[in-house]
């Protein structure tokens, strides 16, 4: 998908309200697991947020290997560029908003699961790399580690995101397979630990 980001809005400058459609045209794009590009080509200046309403939000849904591999910026003018190093620098101040406004709308069930994970990858990330690999699906050391040093409010924070703090680790044609024949348990649990 191509998206120029002066037709995001008549305006001249786009707003924090436009990241907001861009990450919707993102989500679509990236669900189809397809390549994103955004076009700055004639923007002069961006509002302060747009980057933090657009890159926060999916850095937060997708990861940021996810996003090195599918989305790519061109024509960014160094003014614009200095306005996105601003926006990305005040990562605590987005991050703040972000929970402020989840804190009240968590699901319970959500928050439970979210914690439950949490607690077991720390336990796993403290005494068994190896499992914390193959289990839960830690595969950066400094994640791990930083999940070992997780305390209980740290923790109890993230679960609050109201995102989910992990990924199903199985593949589609898995899923889609799963009710075609039958799977004695030895088969599911390989299929479960490799993906």
């Amino acid at each position: 998908m191509y998206v120029v980001i002066k037709h995001l809005t008549k305006l001249k400058t786009p707003q924090a309200c436009h990241g907001k459609q861009l990450v919707q045209r993102a989500r679509e794009c990236f669900l189809r697991n397809e390549c994103l590009t955004l076009d700055f080509e004639a923007v002069e200046s961006i509002a302060t947020g747009f980057f933090q309403e657009a890159i926060f939000t999916l850095l937060n849904e997708f990861g940021a290997d996810f996003l090195k591999s599918k989305l790519r910026v061109v024509n960014m003018t160094t003014a614009v560029e200095a306005i996105m190093q601003d926006d990305l620098t005040h990562v605590d101040e987005f991050i703040e908003r972000l929970m402020s406004r989840q804190q009240d709308v968590v699901d319970q069930e959500l928050y439970d699961l979210n914690l439950a994970w949490l607690v077991k990858v720390r336990a796993l990330a403290r005494e068994n790399a190896l499992q914390a690999l193959l289990i839960m699906g830690v595969t950066d050391e400094k994640l791990r580690l930083a999940m070992a040093n997780l305390s209980m409010d740290e923790m109890q924070y993230l679960a609050r995101s109201g995102c989910l703090c992990f990924a199903p680790r199985f593949t589609s044609q898995f899923i889609q397979g799963f009710g075609q024949r039958r799977y004695d348990r030895v088969d599911l649990m390989l299929a479960l630990t490799a993906g």
